[in-house]
Formats: C-alpha cells, structure tokens, sequence
C-alpha cells in the first residue's frame, strides 16, 4: 500500500478557566482549563523529530458550546508556532460548522468522544489520507521510526487478510504498560469493578502475541495510538453514541464490515496524562457511570447487529477476554451494574441510572446503524468533492 500520504491527528479538550467555573455539556476524562497551557504543546514537540513525510490534523472540542471560539483562539495560539515546521491543520467548532453545511447529510460534530474521532478522520480522508494516525494530546512519541513502523504494514496483506488497521501500546514514564493494581482484581465478582483486570490480561496476550518486529490479530487498541488505512476509513466510522471508550469500539465496528486490527508492540508510545505519571489516570465515579452506559450501549448493539446483518456477525473470540467479557449474554450487566454504582456514589439512584442505559441503548443502536450507511454516502461523495478541498484550506495553519 501506498502510505506516503500520511496524517497524524490529535484531538484535545478543553473546559471552562479555573477562576471561571461552567456547566460541562460533554464530560471528556480530563479536559484542559482554559486559562492554562496544557500539553500540546509537548506533544507537537515530539512530532519535530519524526522520519518521513507527514501532515498534522489538530482537532479542538470544547465541553461547553459557548467555549468553541475561546478553545479555537487558544489552541491556534498553542499551534501556531510549530507551524513553520509541521504541516498543520486545526478543527474547530466553527470551521467543522461550515464543513457539515457542505454535506447533504450532516454528519460531524464535536459533541462526543466519537464525533471528535469522526473529524479527525473525515478531514484528512477529504484531504487524500492513506492512513491517519491517532495520538492523543497527552502523550508524546520517542521512537524516531514510528512511522516507519506504521507504513510496514498498514493497509498490507498479512496471513492472507489485510491489516485495515494497527495499534501499538501506551508505556508510561517508567517504561510500564500494564495498569497498576490490576492483577488485585483477579477474583473481584463485579464485572465493572475488575475492569482494569480483564484491560491487562488483554494487552498482555497482544504484547506477548507478535515476534520481534512483528504483528498479530488482536482488537486490543487505544485511540492514542492506533492507525487506519483509507478503505478503512471509507467503510467504518466512530460511533457517535457510546460515551466512552470509543477505540476499542472502532475497532468492533471494523469487524462488522469484516476489517480487522492488529496490534505492533514495538509501535509505541509515551503516555503521560495530566493528573499522572503513569498510564491510567485514577478512576472517577463519573467514568464508573460512562463505563455502565458503555458496555450495556455495546452489548445491545451487538445483539441488534447479529439479529439484523446475521452475514457479518463478529466471532466473540475476537473480543476475548475484553471488552468480550461485557458482551457475553450470560453476564447481568443491570445488575452488576447497579451493585457497582450503589458503592461508587450512593447518593445516586443506581436502579434508575442503569434503567436509564437500557433504554437509551435501544434508542441509539438504532441509530447508529443509520449513521453507519450516511457515513459510507459521506465518505464516497466526499472523495472527490473540490468545494469541500477548497473549504479545507481554512483549516491549514499558516
């Protein structure tokens, strides 16, 4: 596969100043103040030292509407200066705006950890995009040949499939990609509560799954490092619905449409998240909640896909041990889940919120698969569209 057009693309977040308290419209994991520079900064800076060709797409999305000319003045001020060196895009609420006005069907947005992955896709697709690289802004690249190690076999046949996309690990600052105290939750009976353990059984088998150099099939992927060719991108969006965890979501998604992931080891990258030094930030009743919503949204949409398009069904040892293990029909997520949240936050009402999951998740599956056929109409009708490349040109950092 030809891989020389090649973009990575950063999303970041941001919220309201410290001083300056607001509501949060969308709740991101650890969105930046405004009044406070953040790691962007960092994470352009690393890009300075990467070999071949590239081109950069920052994509900016605030948690309250009213910030959106705010975030798109400050991110633009963080940018700018690397301008001289990378090739640089930024979207922001309004020139996306006037992008979604030039689609027949409205389609991007920045709303969602989903609707910001759609964007960050859509934009270099329309640009001619061979494969987009997704790195977060709280993680950096120390590997001088990581691109190298994308193109190798992105978009390739390997063991007669070919790799429609690839991710690699996020190590921490001490060289560690496992998440600390994970293996304490080995025999805990809540599902929710031992996330993290069935997250580290999953990376291990992918880290220990390739030879040197190598790859191997795995659905293990990270949105901050994870790879996907053009045909996969014409095919599988982001699902704009689900809450959180949207990578390895994508990556479901990619298999409904018979495209499979593959995880590099040695394909990696720094990850160093504001509140920590490590690889996970600590864990918040307000993801607890999100993760609830998530993997009930996440299994009725596997039951609906098998009911509906019985020709692509997924084999659920793709998935296994995670998220499979949220996704097996035998597992009461209501309850699991309710348990989970009465000793999280008491104060709320656990039976109602999880009610409340349940039927949003019938509502939205719906949905998505709506969405699903517009984004394959977008996709094709914006492969060639002039209007739209002219458009783009506003988005380049001059």
């Amino acid at each position: 596969m030809n891989a020389n057009n090649l973009w990575i693309a950063v999303p970041t977040y941001w919220t309201w100043p410290v001083e300056e308290a607001g509501e949060e419209i969308t709740v991101f994991d650890h969105p930046t103040p405004l009044d406070e520079e953040g790691t962007l900064a960092r994470t352009l800076d690393s890009f300075r030292q990467l070999d071949g060709p590239f081109r950069v797409i920052v994509v900016a999305a605030a948690a309250h509407p009213d910030l959106g000319e705010r975030v798109r003045e400050h991110v633009a001020s963080i940018v700018r200066p690397f301008a001289s060196d990378l090739s640089l895009y930024l979207a922001s609420p309004a020139n996306v705006g006037r992008l979604n006005a030039c689609l027949e069907e409205p389609l991007l947005r920045l709303g969602s950890y989903g609707n910001i992955r759609n964007v960050q896709l859509a934009v270099p697709y329309v640009l001619g995009a061979d494969v987009v690289v997704g790195i977060d802004d709280d993680e950096v690249i120390e590997d001088r040949g990581y691109l190298a190690k994308v193109r190798e076999y992105i978009g390739t046949e390997h063991g007669g499939e070919v790799v429609g996309g690839m991710a690699g690990p996020y190590f921490d600052r001490a060289g560690e990609y496992r998440i600390a105290g994970a293996e304490e939750l080995r025999d805990h009976p809540n599902l929710f509560v031992k996330k993290n353990y069935f997250m580290n059984e999953a990376i291990k088998l992918a880290m220990n799954g390739a030879g040197p150099g190598g790859i191997v099939r795995s659905n293990v992927a990270f949105g901050g490092n994870m790879c996907m060719a053009r045909r996969t991108i014409e095919r599988v969006c982001h699902d704009p619905y689900i809450p959180r965890g949207e990578d390895y979501d994508y990556v479901i998604n990619a298999a409904m449409r018979g495209i499979y992931f593959y995880f590099r080891p040695d394909m990696s990258i720094v990850h160093l998240p504001p509140d920590s030094s490590g690889s996970q930030a600590a864990d918040k009743p307000s993801k607890l909640l999100a993760d609830v919503r998530r993997f009930v949204y996440m299994r009725e949409k596997m039951r609906h896909h098998d009911a509906h398009y019985p020709a692509e069904r997924v084999d659920r040892a793709y998935l296994t041990p995670y998220p499979g293990a949220y996704l097996d029909d035998v597992a009461d997520l209501e309850a699991q889940g309710v348990a989970a949240l009465e000793e999280a936050c008491p104060e709320r009402a656990a039976e109602d919120l999880v009610c409340e999951a349940v039927e949003t998740a019938r509502v939205k599956v719906e949905e998505f698969f709506a969405y699903r056929d517009a984004w394959t109409r977008a996709t094709g009708a914006l492969s060639d569209n002039p209007v739209v490349r002219e458009l783009l040109d506003e988005f380049r950092v001059k």
